[in-house]
């Protein structure tokens, strides 16, 4: 038996996959600054670095997740990883799922929605798709996906949970925080939170300013001094190209 914050759990491990269920999560104040912030201030703040891809969007207008990443590593769209990632999942958990590139099934569904919904999860962020988006919609559960399709596989084949995963060509680990809304999904490395949280809130505060300077006139490429720059640029690549 090992002790987490939350309690006492017991962790199970094979010679090859692994459940981990005793990880380190950030603390709960600190995850509550994240949830005020936008996901594009944040990939600002991180240098668009662990910024999921397009193709991974909310399933509902209006979905926001923030929250420590519980990681799920699936093999080829089958069910039981995901599963066992709900299971181990704890209150306030986003819990994000690897497809690892699998075939097009869906990883989740209405059910699985109601048993987060009862265990007060975050949100789910999914590599792949999910099915039953009615049922998901009218439940409001944040869930982030590729797409929908109402095919499922079995539940026969092994994965892991709270392993390093890849995510939309973003690295997740367990306890990342993970901030999703209509633009998309951001993952912020648990040891650079502070530093990336401090940076977010000043962007969040210089583009706050600046708007109110465009909606009062300015035109930003004279604040930026961006005619200047173009000419430089060209003056730059006709010499580049032997025509001064």
């Amino acid at each position: 038996m090992q002790k987490s914050r939350h309690g006492t759990a017991k962790e199970s491990r094979t010679a090859v996959f692994s459940v981990h269920l005793n990880i380190s999560r950030p603390d709960s104040k600190l995850v509550a600054k994240f949830a005020k912030l936008p996901s594009a201030n944040l990939s600002d703040a991180a240098g668009n670095l662990n910024t999921m891809d397009s193709g991974i969007q909310a399933m509902w207008l209006g979905a926001r997740i923030c929250g420590p990443a519980c990681t799920v590593a699936t093999r080829g769209g089958d069910f039981l990883a995901t599963l066992r990632g709900l299971d181990a999942a704890q209150r306030g958990d986003v819990l994000v799922i690897d497809n690892q590139g699998g075939p097009d099934t869906a990883l989740w569904g209405e059910i699985t929605t109601a048993e987060a919904l009862r265990k007060r999860l975050a949100g789910l962020v999914v590599n792949g798709n999910v099915r039953d988006i009615d049922g998901i919609r009218k439940q409001k559960f944040p869930v982030f996906a590729r797409g929908t399709t109402p095919r499922v596989m079995g539940r026969g084949a092994l994965g892991e949970i709270n392993v390093p995963i890849q995510c939309g060509g973003a690295v997740v680990r367990p306890g990342d925080i993970v901030v999703g809304d209509s633009d998309g999904v951001v993952v912020v490395p648990q040891e650079k939170a502070p530093e990336i949280l401090k940076l977010a809130l000043d962007i969040v505060a210089y583009e706050e300013l600046l708007l109110k300077k465009v909606m009062k006139g300015l035109k930003q490429v004279d604040f930026f001094s961006l005619k200047h720059q173009f000419d430089s640029l060209n003056k730059a690549h006709l010499k580049g190209h032997g025509k001064l």
